[in-house]
């Protein structure tokens, strides 16, 4: 049981905190509002993830549908954030 809540719970933020913040470095002017609707949004999300990993059968099967969406969001920010918040000028 612990296991499947800490998969949901880990993969719930990573994707919490990395899905609001590689959209606000595709869209710098418009921080404030991709950062305001992400808030709600990645809560949502958070606790759709925290569900979905808690209603699987194995802690096995936990930690893979939570790297099924973390995995991904890791790799799209790593590829923002060193394509699109580089030096400008």
């Amino acid at each position: 049981m612990w296991h499947k809540t800490f998969a949901g719970l880990l993969s719930g933020l990573i994707v919490m905190v990395l899905v609001p913040s590689s959209i606000s470095l595709l869209l710098p002017n418009y921080i404030g509002v991709v950062l305001a609707l992400g808030l709600i949004f990645a809560l949502s999300t958070w606790a759709g993830v925290m569900t979905w990993c808690y209603a699987a059968d194995s802690s096995k099967q936990a930690w893979l549908r939570a790297a099924k969406v973390s995995v991904p969001s890791i790799i799209i920010f790593i590829g923002i954030f060193f394509t699109a918040a580089g030096p400008t000028g």
